[in-house]
C-alpha cells in the first residue's frame, strides 16, 4: 500500500481517509521523477503512474506501517482513534477499459448501518497513454471482482526502548468446513486406536501409545467428537459460518471479527492484509472440494504409487521401483536419512566471554534410504539435491561428499527434495511403521509429521529415563556384536542396524530380560564413556 502525502498539509494533521481510498491510489499511484528529454538534451519533470491490468484470486498487501521502517502517515490513518473496524470485510475493484480504477468498500456509517463507500481514481490518463494502450490486449476488461478479508498479520509492540521490539501475530478465518475436517481426522484416528486394541496381542499392548486408555475413554471421546460434527454440519450453509482465529506464537484462541478489523490500538500495527476473491460460483465449487475431501477421507492414500517412480536429476535413468507390491498398513519399513548444512551457525563471544548465537545452523536433507523389512529389499535410495546453496556436507557424519550432489556428475540416483518427500508420504498415508534411531530429527528436518504409532524408535527403546541418549554405533556395537560405520557413513547400514535392534528388544521383552540388559547396556557404557568397538571388547 502507498499513502499520498498530499493527503494531510500539516505534520500533525491526521487525514479523514478510508481503506478503499488507500488501495485505490497504491493500484494506480503516480510518482514524479526526472528523466532525460532527446528533445530538450536535459532532464525534466514527469509523472510515472501504475497501470493495473488484471487482478488476482488472492489479494495480498503490505502495509509499510510496522516496525521501525513504518510509514508515519500510514500508520497515522490506520490508527484513527475515532475510526473503530477501519479495516473494511468486503471490498470490489473494478479496472475500466481506460484503465482507471474504482473500490468500493462496505463500510459501517454512524447510524450503524452498512452501505458501500466509493473511490474512484480523479485523474484520468491522458490521450496519448491511451492511445499508446489502444493496440494492447485488453484482458476482459472492464473487469469487476469481490474480496473478502481472509487473513492479517499485526506487528504488536513490547514495552522495550527498541523501536523494532515486539512481535507478529496473525488473525485468520478459519471456514466451518477446516473444523469438520479437523473432526474427521480426530475421529478416524480414535477408530484406529479402538481397532489397534481389540486385534492387538496381548504382549503388544504395552509398546502401544494408547495402551493406558481405556476402550470405554476411547468410546466416550468418539461420542463427544460425534456431536460436535453434527452441530458444524448445521452450520455449513449459513450465511457466514466461518470463525477468526488469533495465532500468537503457541497460543491460538478465537476472537471477535471487530478485533480483527480494529487498528486504534497503539501497540498494534498492521503488516499484512490478505483478501480473497469470492463469488457464489468459486464458494459452490469450495464446498463440493472439501466434501469431496472429506467423503474420501481415510479410506485411500491422496498419494499415488508413481510417485515411487523418479528420475534422476544426474542421469536421467529412473528408479526401478516395483510399485506392485509395496508395504501397506503395520507393514515395517526401516528409515534412515542424512544431512548437510545449507546455514552455518552465526555467534558472538560476549564481554563475559560466554558464546551467544545469532542464528542457528540449518541441515536440508541429502539422502535417504528405506528398507522393506518384509524382504529386506531397498526400496528407497535416494540421494537429494537441496534448493539452497550447501556450505558443509559434514561427511563425517553424513557420508555425503561434494560430488555426490553434482547434478552432472553424481553417480547416485538424485532427486529434488519433494520427490524424497512425497515417498515419505506415501509411505505414511499406507499406514507403515518406520522403524529408525532418532527419528524426531529425520522427520524434521524432512518437514513431516508422522502419527506416534507409526514410529518405532531405537533411540527411545534403548533409553532409561534421566539418562542420555546412546547412539547408534554404540547401540551396534554391544546389541548386535558388530561394528559400523569405520570408514564411510552409510545409511542403508544404519537403517537395517536400527531394524535389528527393534528386533532385539522384542526377543528380550518377550523373554523378560529387556530391562536387566539395558541396565547393564548403561552400567558399560558409562565405564567405557560410551567409546566401544568390537576388537576392544573381549566378552564378544
Amino acid at each position: 500500500l502507498a499513502y499520498d502525502q498530499r493527503w494531510t498539509s500539516k505534520k500533525d494533521e491526521t487525514p479523514n481517509i478510508r481503506f478503499g481510498e488507500v488501495l485505490r491510489y497504491s493500484l494506480c499511484k503516480d510518482a514524479p521523477l526526472r528523466a532525460w528529454s532527446d528533445q530538450t538534451r536535459s532532464y525534466e519533470s514527469v509523472i510515472q503512474r501504475k497501470i493495473a491490468t488484471s487482478l488476482p484470486p488472492l489479494l495480498s498487501l503490505s502495509c509499510s506501517c510496522a516496525g521501525k521502517h513504518a510509514d508515519p502517515l500510514g500508520l497515522n490513518i490506520w490508527q484513527q482513534e475515532d475510526k473503530q473496524k477501519w479495516l473494511p470485510e468486503y471490498i470490489e475493484v473494478q479496472i475500466e477499459t481506460d484503465r482507471s480504477i474504482t473500490v468500493k468498500e462496505l463500510a459501517i456509517i454512524d447510524d450503524g448501518k452498512e452501505e458501500w463507500l466509493v473511490s474512484q481514481q480523479k485523474l484520468p490518463l491522458p490521450a496519448s497513454i491511451l492511445k499508446s494502450i489502444e493496440g494492447e490486449p485488453s484482458q476482459n476488461l472492464p473487469m469487476k471482482k469481490s474480496y473478502r478479508l481472509e487473513a492479517t498479520v499485526s506487528f504488536v509492540r513490547s514495552s522495550g526502548k527498541s523501536s523494532d521490539a515486539g512481535h507478529h501475530v496473525l488473525h485468520v478465518r478459519v471456514p466451518v468446513e477446516h473444523e469438520i475436517e479437523a473432526l474427521n481426522k480426530q475421529l478416524h484416528q480414535i477408530e484406529l486406536c479402538l481397532e489397534d486394541k481389540e486385534q492387538a496381542p496381548p504382549d503388544t499392548k504395552l509398546l502401544s501409545l494408547v495402551s493406558r486408555i481405556s476402550s470405554d475413554t476411547l468410546k466416550e471421546r468418539q461420542t463427544h467428537l460425534q456431536d460436535q460434527l453434527s452441530r458444524q454440519e448445521e452450520k455449513r450453509f449459513a450465511k457466514d459460518s466461518s470463525k477468526w482465529l488469533l495465532i500468537n506464537g503457541f497460543v491460538v484462541t478465537k476472537v471477535n471479527p471487530d478485533d480483527v478489523r480494529s487498528f486504534n490500538a497503539k501497540f498494534k500495527e498492521p503488516s499484512i492484509v490478505i483478501f480473497r476473491e469470492v463469488n457464489e460460483e468459486k464458494e459452490e465449487e469450495l464446498s463440493k472440494n472439501v466434501t469431496n475431501i472429506l467423503s474420501n477421507f481415510g479410506r485411500e492414500a491422496s498419494v499415488q504409487t508413481s510417485v515411487m517412480e523418479t528420475k534422476s536429476i544426474s542421469d536421467g535413468r529412473h528408479s526401478c521401483i516395483s510399485t506392485q507390491e509395496m508395504p501397506g498398513k503395520g507393514d515395517l519399513v526401516a528409515i534412515d536419512a542424512e544431512f548437510v548444512c545449507v546455514q552455518a551457525e552465526q555467534s558472538n563471544i560476549t564481554y563475559s566471554g560466554s558464546k551467544e548465537i545469532v542464528s542457528e545452523a540449518r541441515n536440508a536433507l541429502a539422502r535417504l534410504s528405506i528398507i522393506d523389512c518384509r524382504t529386506n529389499e531397498v526400496i528407497v535410495d535416494d540421494y537429494v539435491l537441496p534448493k539452497e546453496p550447501v556450505v558443509d556436507c559434514l561427511t563425517r557424519f553424513s557420508g555425503i561428499r561434494e560430488s555426490d550432489l553434482d547434478p552432472s556428475a553424481s553417480p547416485h540416483h538424485l532427486v529434488a527434495p519433494n520427490e524424497a518427500y512425497m515417498k515419505v508420504r506415501l509411505l505414511m498415508e499406507r499406514g507403515c511403521v518406520f522403524v529408525g534411531h532418532g527419528l524426531s530429527q529425520d522427520f524434521r528436518v524432512i518437514n513431516i509429521c508422522i502419527p506416534p504409532h507409526q514410529i518405532i524408535d531405537t533411540a527411545v527403546i534403548y533409553h532409561q529415563p534421566n539418562q542420555r541418549y546412546i547412539s547408534l554405533r554404540y547401540l551396534t556395537n554391544y546389541v548386535l556384536g558388530r561394528d559400523m560405520q569405520q570408514e564411510v557413513h552409510d545409511s542403508i547400514e544404519d537403517s537395517r542396524a536400527a531394524y535389528e535392534l527393534y528386533m532385539k528388544a522384542l526377543t528380550l521383552k518377550k523373554e523378560g530380560q529387556f530391562d536387566e540388559y539395558l541396565i547393564k547396556l548403561y552400567n558399560r557404557g558409562h565405564s567405557t564413556q560410551f567409546k566401544l568397538g568390537v576388537a576392544e571388547d573381549s566378552n564378544f
